[in-house]
């Protein structure tokens, strides 16, 4: 159940961004548009870790992976200024929380490398995460 409280956490913060681009969010059906601009959305959970014994709280680690993809071949001015956006939506303290569990940006968001594929340039934005689950 925590997981599920992550994602939307994560995910309903990134859907905040303005301007808005299509989403494709894991596990759901989006067909690529050539030459439209969307970015993909992953949630990477990493191993649990038990800091306390016997309390009821439990920490979970993660990524929120945004994978951006813009037409190939017309620089990188939008994607970079796109992957900007994010990383000040989720600047290192951003914290969310819905009840027993909240979500803190643990550390800055950061791009990788970015890569042509399939007609699109992307650029892939890693946000850090930890979230502090008590039960």
């Amino acid at each position: 159940m925590s997981n599920q409280v992550i994602r939307s956490l994560l995910e309903t913060r990134l859907d905040t961004l303005s301007p808005s681009i299509a989403t494709a969010k894991e596990n759901t059906a989006y067909t690529p548009v050539k030459g439209t601009t969307y970015q993909r959305v992953f949630v990477l959970m990493a191993q649990t870790e038990n800091p306390t014994l016997g309390d009821g709280f439990k920490r979970e680690r993660g990524i929120l992976q945004v994978n951006l993809y813009f037409p190939e071949f017309v620089g990188t001015g939008n994607s970079t200024a796109r992957a900007e956006l994010i990383k000040t939506l989720f600047k290192r303290g951003t914290t969310m929380q819905q009840g027993q569990i909240r979500v803190q940006v643990y550390a800055s968001p950061y791009t990788g490398p970015a890569m042509n594929s399939e007609g699109f340039f992307m650029l892939p934005v890693s946000v850090p995460f930890i979230a502090d689950v008590y039960s």
